[in-house]
């Protein structure tokens, strides 16, 4: 059977099924509203949340999605989310701007019997149903620990004892929250080994344009550095690209990691990327949980749920591809 969470991955292979009958609708059922308050979808991951949410909601019926985004603005998804309440909604999904601007009206919403499900780090104290989150920091860790192992295995071709290296970071932006997380991660990692440095950390905007100019920027200033990471996949592309010649002697790692043209695990695959971080896409589990609850209203979840993030390399890139994600926790 396919999991949701392997849906993103297995897309075009579902294309050609799409023309095939789906069972019967219960027409007795009632038609359930389902919405996702986005914290802002003009940042490549939320957005694919939002496209991974429309998708799995559509493989059911007599569910109405209706989405929010607030484009950063806490005032504007406090608004958003008074208008999802005039929906009369069975469950609301809300990746905060600002927890304590929403969390009377999650708590209002979780009285009046709705499904509040909050999702990342960020909504962790909104009175919800229940929370979704992945650990940011652990995202930057196995980013850095890969980048160690890369610096280990270079001193160890070229015989040398003292494992050292210049690191070069490249963020989303400079006030994120969720750049901010994975770059005290990735620092903590690099810590382990006091003769790997990071020498430049600048912001890329999420774009491919933007990892061009900021790799382009560090072989400009710093001349010389062993690894590249990117807060997101799009980056990192950019990075390879900008790196150009000097490319082939460094480290570039990712961070999504999933299927298509700057997806980092099809640029692991096809070797554009030596490395990405499989950030685990949170509505999947979100949904799962909605859906849980629309067959079973006994049912009582745990407070909240973490989805592990995983390393994806050469040696395990065809494999996450033809199988998808690690499983989501179990309900």
């Amino acid at each position: 059977m396919i999991r949701f969470s392997q849906i993103l991955f297995l897309l075009p292979l579902l294309v050609p099924l799409l023309g095939c009958k789906r069972p019967a609708a219960d027409l007795q059922a009632p038609i359930r509203t389902v919405v996702f308050l986005s914290a802002d979808a003009a940042r490549p991951y939320e957005l694919t949340q939002v496209q991974n949410f429309q998708r799995m909601v559509g493989f059911r019926d007599r569910v109405n999605f209706i989405h929010h985004d607030a484009k950063g603005d806490s005032a504007l998804q406090a608004e958003q989310f008074g208008l999802a309440m005039a929906e009369k909604p069975f469950a609301i999904a809300v990746s905060p701007v600002d927890a304590a601007r929403v969390s009377d009206q999650a708590a209002a919403a979780v009285r009046l019997g709705v499904v509040v499900v909050g999702i990342g780090e960020a909504a962790l104290s909104l009175p919800c149903t229940t929370v979704v989150t992945t650990d940011l920091r652990e995202v930057g860790r196995l980013a850095g620990d890969m980048a160690i192992k890369a610096l280990r295995r270079k001193a160890l071709a070229e015989a040398r004892v003292d494992v050292v290296g210049r690191v070069v970071e490249i963020r989303g932006d400079d006030e994120n929250a969720t750049s901010q997380a994975m770059h005290e991660g990735f620092t903590e990692a690099l810590k382990a080994i006091p003769g790997v440095i990071l020498v430049h950390d600048a912001p890329g905007a999420w774009t491919k344009e933007g990892g061009k100019a900021r790799a382009m920027d560090a072989l400009r200033l710093q001349r010389s550095f062993e690894v590249v990471y990117a807060h997101n996949d799009a980056m990192a592309l950019g990075a390879v690209i900008g790196l150009a010649e000097a490319r082939a002697n460094l480290m570039v790692i990712g961070t999504g990691g999933y299927v298509g043209v700057d997806g980092g695990l099809s640029l692991v695959n096809k070797g554009d990327l030596d490395a990405t971080v499989f950030l685990p896409i949170l509505v999947d589990l979100a949904w799962n949980f909605i859906t849980r609850k629309m067959d079973d209203p006994s049912f009582v979840p745990q407070t909240s749920y973490q989805v592990a993030p995983t390393a994806i390399i050469p040696s395990n890139a065809d494999q996450m591809l033809r199988e998808g994600p690690p499983p989501l926790p179990m309900l």
